[in-house]
């Protein structure tokens, strides 16, 4: 290829290559997803070993993006005899540059072919010199952009040897040629050696080679050796790879040697068909783009495949206890909520305080005024009381003042005394409706292969601080709208001028007469206030009694607590305590991680 030709070939190849570099970062971001979820579930055994697979993906696409813009790497590999080093010299164009002969291993090295000795010089640094051997001729014109590599067999007597090289060989690979001895292909430890590496290629990156098809007949090579030799990988590799050739490698040396008492039996070969493939095809800069774009996405799909296999393991047992801690959660709310209603009068005094608190905020007049003594009576009558509870009497000596100092702000203190001990029974009922519940849901995550800790219930529970301040959020709110829609239909207009108008006209009739009375210039006597107080003051409480019996048929303090209640047993039912539980949190992340990521079909749109 002419110079000029080549710059116009990495000059149109550039574009293609910055885009293949977002779309593997946009591989790489999925595994680092994926590594993440999985940190967040420890107690899920699994977890560890995945994780570091994730971290073997993300290290062998790293590498991939550093070799990003050197050659394509093709690695041959085979068991012992399959005739690699006599195919690697064939597909070379010069005999002798790899070692053959009927000694085993015949390869005790990587052997590296390339056109120019420094094409190898990055290859032999990731190896280190001494396992390698570079060999290099500048007729391999072929090699012009692409590297050869010949791997150590891999069931010699020296495998415990080779196996690390060859490892590492495939890691830095573009390309894999795997190749079969035509005379025994279903070679099991081969296949399933490289069972675990072909799914980290895509299915072009993986041609299977069936070497030495020249001691078969053709007729049965044809009809049934390829057909059934190409089921039989695919089973086992699965997915598919790439294509398959029957060759014969030596039949292509320039001095093939032929042992006279087995000399080819035809002439049926697909050499050239694989040499045109590999420099033909392979060599193109925007097919090395294409090959390292797709292994990248292959080691992405892989890792996914992995996570979401061993997800689905699990998944059954963990939906099973997912769904049963909804119904324990159910029963022990229910059980909570039981001994929230069953003691709830110890709550009516300060829900009395509560609304007529509101109420004094919203009436006006004399009615309104009352209203608002009664109410500070009340807080001083709760104060009073809880002197004689158990406690620090000079804390709740303070209170009573503070309240009375602070009367806008004093609705939680209140009733907080009234309110500990019943939230302190639901807490204790949940607990124990756990407690029943919980041995056999912690069995069913075991056998899901979360840790041993699972069935210890301190783990699953959350502190009673938590869970009292929570259930305690939830009535309060309850609480504060109900009394809130009490007093607004207790504080209507119409209920305000009805209650108010009888003081008010004698208020209005007393001062009118006083007023004409001090005109003319008759004065009243003490006697005439005296009843006239006395009249206002008569009527103002009838009224107010009145108003406290309204309040008591219409929204007693029961009947506020028992609306309240049942806002509670509403919200409760979209109240999870045990869902913001590490244990259950991790449950809920491992069964995520059967969704589709991001980027997953992106590789369609390739």
């Amino acid at each position: 290829m002419r110079k000029g030709d080549d710059k116009r070939m990495i000059s149109n190849s550039f574009p293609s290559a910055i885009k293949a570099l977002g779309k593997i970062e946009g591989f790489k971001n999925d595994i680092k997803t994926y590594r993440s979820s999985l940190s967040d579930v420890p107690l899920w055994r699994p977890g560890d070993v995945l994780k570091k697979q994730c971290d073997e993906a993300l290290r062998r696409i790293d590498r991939l993006e550093e070799r990003f813009e050197r050659k394509l790497v093709v690695t041959i590999l085979g068991p012992c005899g399959s005739g690699k080093s006599t195919l690697l010299n064939a597909l070379a164009g010069i005999d002798g540059l790899s070692d053959t002969g009927i000694h085993r291993p015949t390869t005790r090295s990587l052997v590296i072919l390339s056109r120019d000795g420094s094409d190898a010089d990055a290859l032999s640094r990731d190896f280190g010199r001494e396992n390698i051997k570079v060999v290099s001729s500048h007729r391999a014109s072929s090699l012009e952009r692409v590297l050869l590599i010949d791997t150590p067999d891999t069931d010699s007597t020296e495998q415990e040897k080779h196996i690390p090289l060859v490892h590492k060989a495939i890691e830095m690979s573009d390309v894999l040629i795997c190749v079969f001895d035509a005379e025994n292909p279903k070679k099991r430890d081969y296949v399933d050696f490289l069972a675990s590496y072909v799914r980290k290629f895509s299915g072009e990156s993986i041609i299977a080679v069936i070497n030495k098809c020249d001691r078969l007949e053709e007729r049965e090579l044809r009809e049934r050796i390829v057909p059934e030799f190409r089921n039989y990988i695919q089973e086992a590799w699965q997915p598919e790879s790439g294509d398959i050739f029957c060759v014969s490698g030596r039949r292509h040396l320039h001095d093939p040697k032929w042992d006279p008492q087995a000399l080819p039996k035809h002439d049926f070969d697909q050499f050239d068909a694989l040499r045109n493939m590999i420099f033909g095809t392979f060599d193109s800069p925007g097919y090395i783009v294409d090959r390292r774009l797709e292994n990248a996405g292959s080691l992405r799909n892989w890792v996914v495949d992995e996570i979401r296999a061993e997800v689905e393991m699990d998944r059954e047992r963990l939906k099973t206890a997912r769904e049963n801690i909804r119904a324990a959660e159910k029963r022990a709310l229910a059980a909570a909520l039981s001994g929230l209603s069953g003691d709830d009068s110890k709550q009516l005094l300060g829900v009395n305080v509560l609304l007529y608190q509101k109420l004094a905020q919203r009436w006006l007049g004399p009615v309104g005024w009352l209203i608002a003594i009664w109410a500070r009576i009340l807080i001083f009558g709760v104060g009073i009381a809880a002197v004689f509870r158990f406690g620090n009497p000079i804390r709740q000596i303070w209170g009573i003042v503070s309240s009375l100092r602070h009367f806008k702000d004093s609705r939680a203190a209140v009733v907080e005394t009234e309110r500990g001990e019943t939230i302190d029974t639901a807490l204790r009922d949940y607990r124990f409706s756990i407690q029943r519940d919980w041995p056999d849901i912690g069995e069913i995550l075991v056998k899901g292969r979360f840790e041993n800790s699972v069935r210890r219930i301190e783990e699953v529970i959350s502190d009673g601080g938590t869970f009292t301040a929570e259930i305690s959020a939830i009535w309060r709110s309850a609480l504060e709208t109900t009394i809130e829609e009490t007093s607004k239909k207790l504080s209507g207009l119409l209920m305000q001028f009805l209650f108010n108008m009888p003081v008010i006209v004698i208020m209005g009739h007393a001062g009118w007469v006083t007023a004409r009375e001090y005109f003319s210039g008759n004065y009243l006597s003490s006697g005439f206030f005296l009843h006239a107080f006395l009249t206002i003051g008569l009527v103002l409480f009838i009224l107010f009694f009145i108003f406290q019996a309204c309040v008591r048929l219409i929204s007693g303090a029961d009947r506020i607590s028992g609306r309240a209640f049942e806002k509670m047993k509403r919200r409760m039912d979209q109240y999870q305590p045990l869902s913001v539980n590490p244990v259950i949190r991790q449950l809920e992340n491992i069964l995520m991680m059967t969704l589709p990521c991001p980027s997953t079909d992106s590789m369609d749109n390739l």
